[in-house]
């Protein structure tokens, strides 16, 4: 069987996606494409990974109809249809899964023109446009959230709730190793912030405002995990030296299951991927979404801490001082922490790649 699995414009499209190539990989499946994006980020993610990839434009659809917007678009998707066509004559897939965003969008059309089976996974609370699009079309659709299924205007038959798939390839869980390999101290207690995967400025900014805040407060009984991204991470790096903060600073972690496991406290944007990573080790949270109106977070942070697993908080209401309270409101309330820490664990689903894996053999192989 031959899979192709389209992800790209986030990181929150890519991992995911990269779990589900391991885990089929796991059941025997050998040849497996990806079809992502031309940007670099996703470029830079899916090296590494051992599977042969196809690039597409960079092509979202415009929000609003603007006449020269819309006419770039069209151009950009009628090449990507061409190159999708390519695509699917030269692997001639049983099955294409789209993860969402703009790198689903062409290779899955032209596959149901091929009468390719379509699987579309949806990994935030509240659907994306393209998969809400390419709902129409797909054979079958999974999804991380069991709610989310009522927002896909399809019969039930088709929506199977799977989870979101974990790189479980990747996550390891041993704090004393992870501590020491970071240049950590065991004993103090640890936060890590982190702004997804291309980082923050606004929750490097107020994170940093609230460390030395803390610092003030807790002194040599707290430490910091930062990963900033590449644009904040000199500044970072510096502001924590210049005042004398114990933290380990870094523009990106390949090994991302070191910092999940040291940590005692994370705070986080909200994309999928990451809160069930962070759920998986059953850590407490402070969400803090992006606020863009093309992306989904919020909705993801409000269902975790309806579930008592994260504490939600908007940026447009967050300061430096606002962010310190809030950790150190909960660094003091064991019990809090404990109750977070167990909601979270609740909401994990280490099962996800296996669950979907297996809805995308058997639907490939019909």
């Amino acid at each position: 069987m031959k899979v192709i699995i389209a992800a790209g414009g986030s990181g929150g499209h890519i991992f995911p996606s990269v779990a589900l190539a391991h885990e089929l990989k796991r059941k025997g499946i050998k040849d497996i494409y990806f079809v992502s994006s031309r940007r670099r980020l996703d470029r830079n993610m899916l090296e590494g990974c051992g599977f042969p990839g196809y690039f597409l434009s960079i092509n979202p659809m415009p929000l609003r109809f603007r006449p020269i917007k819309m006419v770039v678009f069209v151009f950009k998707f009628l090449m990507d249809i061409i190159t999708s066509v390519y695509i699917l004559v030269r692997t001639r897939p049983a099955i294409i899964v789209g993860f969402g965003g703009y790198s689903s969008g062409a290779i899955s059309f032209i596959g149901k023109m091929f009468r390719v089976p379509v699987l579309i996974h949806e990994q935030n609370f509240f659907p994306g446009r393209a998969n809400r699009i390419l709902s129409r079309i797909a054979d079958v659709v999974a999804v991380t959230f069991k709610e989310t299924g009522t927002y896909f205007k399809r019969s039930e038959k088709c929506i199977i709730h799977s989870g979101n798939p974990l790189r479980l390839n990747i996550l390891s869980d041993d704090k004393e190793k992870s501590l020491k390999n970071l240049g950590m101290d065991a004993g103090r207690t640890t936060v890590l912030v982190m702004g997804g995967s291309q980082g923050s400025s606004f929750l490097n900014t107020k994170a940093s405002e609230a460390a030395l805040a803390l610092k003030r407060s807790l002194g040599d009984k707290i430490q910091f995990l930062h990963i900033t991204g590449k644009k904040d991470h000199n500044k970072i790096k510096d502001f924590y030296a210049d005042n004398e903060i114990k933290a380990a600073v870094f523009s990106f972690m390949e090994r991302i299951d070191q910092a999940y496991a040291a940590s005692d406290l994370i705070v986080s944007r909200s994309g999928a991927a990451a809160i069930f990573e962070i759920a998986y080790y059953k850590k407490p949270m402070i969400l803090i979404p992006y606020p863009n109106i093309k992306n989904n977070q919020r909705s993801n942070a409000i269902y975790f801490s309806d579930k008592g697993a994260a504490i939600y908080r908007e940026e447009k209401d967050l300061c430096g001082d606002d962010l310190y309270r809030e950790i150190n409101d909960l660094l003091k309330d064991k019990n809090k922490l404990s109750e977070m820490s167990q909601a979270a664990g609740r909401l994990a689903m280490p099962e996800a790649g296996s669950k979907l894996a297996d809805a995308v053999i058997l639907l490939g192989e019909r």
